[in-house]
């Protein structure tokens, strides 16, 4: 018999003080081998997104052995905002690893959130197993392009296409905006994210412009990568972002144009399937193993994971389909916050749940463990692929009333927006 692991030991989870700031600073660039100590003074005093009051650390035996950032962050869901608690910059001391610090970190983290009222959370994981177990379920799936210029379609509206110039800014910061809120999970910006992040970035910045003058319709930014020479070029695409159909073609085709100099381009494009269809062939410079007669035109990354802190809140938040209609059971397995665990009345009607307590009356009933049920409420995973596949329990039909309420783009929470 293989002896029981030592249990962790009790740890303080706290909000950060000013006087902490020197430890954090200290932490981090051990966590994450960062050069300057300062810079990493710089992320916890001036950051565009959260303040000090979004920190917390943890301490062990009264010693900082881990720290993490609560980031109070809004996405459009649907056209609407919803306030999502993101969870990032999560650093254990590498004295202290494979302790259970860090998921004794999470699972204070994840108690505060539901107390507070934060119904959802979402984060970049480091490793998916490690959050799933925690109750986090992929929500974001990327096509992972490495496609030769030569293999994008040309197009006269590239012709619309030039640098962005300093006058140009703040028509790209509102066309962001107006595209976003026609996205899944796009998250909101503000003007100091752009102003001390973005427009701070190294790379190449253009713009197409549309009929009338000033008109920016559609915008890129990408990195280029010189060390095969200048005629061997690799570029990055780091954000694509296109309001019309000519704005479209117009950035495609100015990429096309490339082609002389651009050996390969690199983008982490929605899962949709649109830039797939762009190719004029498939592709993939950077191929995985060739299956049958299938050509490997680009990898799929996992991206964001999303969690549900409180399911009734999270119901009665999130909105749904217009079309959706029916009445469903839900059951929920969620072993990290119990409180969840409990079966609920879902009735969808007008773009909007109501959650009631389990009625007396037969249902058909869904059940579904926390972080699978993430992916459904994301519209990621259809109810119905899952119950076939066993990765929920379905009867009475209660996947297929399900499978409309969610559906919706891929989530695309955009590159920019990491967090």
């Amino acid at each position: 018999m293989s002896p029981r692991p030592p249990r962790p030991q009790a740890i303080r989870y706290r909000p950060a003080r000013r006087t902490d700031v020197e430890t954090l600073a200290e932490l981090g660039s051990r966590t994450y081998r960062v050069a300057s100590v300062e810079k990493r003074r710089e992320f916890y005093t001036e950051h565009p997104r959260f303040g000090l009051r979004d920190v917390r650390v943890v301490e062990l035996e009264g010693q900082v052995v881990a720290s993490l950032v609560l980031y109070p962050l809004q996405a459009y869901v649907r056209g609407q905002r919803l306030p999502i608690a993101g969870v990032g910059s999560v650093a254990v001391s590498p004295e202290h690893r494979r302790r259970g610090v860090g998921e004794a970190s999470m699972r204070a983290a994840l108690r505060e959130l539901r107390q507070r009222g934060s119904h959802l959370s979402m984060l970049y994981p480091f490793r998916n197993s490690y959050y799933r177990k925690l109750g986090y379920g992929v929500i974001e799936h990327v096509h992972q392009l490495a496609v030769a210029a030569a293999n994008l379609p040309l197009s006269d509206e590239s012709r619309r296409v030039r640098r962005l110039m300093l006058p140009d800014r703040p028509a790209v910061e509102a066309l962001y905006d107006r595209v976003a809120q026609a996205g899944h999970f796009a998250l909101l910006r503000s003007s100091d994210w752009w102003s001390r992040r973005l427009w701070t970035y190294p790379g190449d910045w253009v713009v197409y412009e549309g009929r009338r003058r000033g008109q920016i319709e559609g915008y890129l930014h990408y990195e280029v990568e010189t060390s095969h020479g200048p005629f061997r070029l690799a570029i990055t695409l780091a954000e694509f972002v296109a309001a019309t159909p000519e704005a479209h073609r117009g950035l495609v085709g100015h990429l096309a144009t490339l082609r002389d100099q651009v050996e390969e381009i690199h983008y982490a494009a929605p899962g949709d399937n649109t830039w797939i269809t762009l190719l004029r062939t498939a592709q993939n410079l950077r191929p995985g193993a060739e299956i049958g007669s299938f050509s490997d035109t680009g990898g799929i990354g996992a991206g964001a994971m999303l969690r549900i802190t409180d399911v009734k809140g999270a119901f009665e938040l999130f909105p749904v389909s217009s079309s959706a209609k029916g009445e469903v059971v839900l059951e929920v397995q969620d072993p990290v916050l119990p409180q969840n665990v409990r079966a609920y009345l879902l009735a969808a009607r007008e773009g909007r749940v109501r959650v009631a307590a389990e009625p007396a009356r037969r249902l058909p009933r869904l059940s579904a463990p926390v972080d699978v049920l993430a992916q459904l409420v994301a519209g990621t995973l259809s109810p119905t692929r899952a119950a076939g596949a066993g990765l929920v329990s379905s009867n009475g039909g209660a996947a297929e009333i399900l499978d409309g309420w969610f559906r919706a783009g891929p989530t695309f929470i955009y590159q920019f927006n990491a967090f």
